[in-house]
């Protein structure tokens, strides 16, 4: 039993840390369903950053951001929101501001979805007639702003199958000797 123990956390331990993590999780139950006079407007200013990445300013109306309600009771019309960059979450953001930094979060070059979603306090998402209410715009990040292809990723995933392969090994070996 000892032995299938030693596997099956090894196992657990390899590939969570193999496995990326999204950049928050959602937690909403449920939605806030609102008509089009009600909903939150925006737009985008996207200004390139001279040194990478871009300041962006998501000018609203009928919506109050209130950071210190996060993840607390809805109030209509209230709330923070949550930016995606190509449909994967990166963050959230609590005001109009924000810096898109596109080492960090771009895995790619060329022209990328830039998408804001606009959700309660309590981080369910505003929709109308079901589809979440926000703001989306088109950024083209240069190839000299993301994060370069690691190597390291593999010799990672390769020095952890062969640690496991000896670990097994030796527990093997070990049962063998013992009977």
């Amino acid at each position: 039993m000892k032995i299938v123990t030693t596997f099956v956390t090894g196992l657990t331990l390899t590939f969570s840390i193999l496995t990326p993590l999204h950049a928050h999780t959602n937690g909403a139950t449920s939605v806030h369903e609102i008509i089009q006079v009600a909903s939150p407007q925006a737009t985008l200013e996207i200004q390139k950053d001279p040194t990478s990445g871009f300041n962006v300013r998501v000018v609203t109306t009928n919506f109050t951001w209130r950071p210190e309600m996060a993840s607390m009771q809805h109030v209509p019309g209230e709330g923070h929101a949550h930016v995606y960059l190509d449909g994967r979450k990166i963050m959230r953001i609590y005001n109009e501001w924000f810096h898109l930094n596109t080492y960090q979060f771009s895995t790619k070059p060329g022209e990328q979805l830039l998408s804001i979603e606009f959700v309660g306090n309590d981080h369910a998402p505003y929709t109308i007639q079901g589809l979440p209410v926000g703001v989306e715009q088109i950024v083209d990040v240069p190839s000299d702003e993301i994060q370069p292809a690691s190597e390291d990723n593999k010799t990672l995933l390769i020095g952890l199958i062969l640690l496991l392969v000896i670990a097994l090994g030796g527990l093997v070996f070990r049962l063998r000797r013992g009977k």
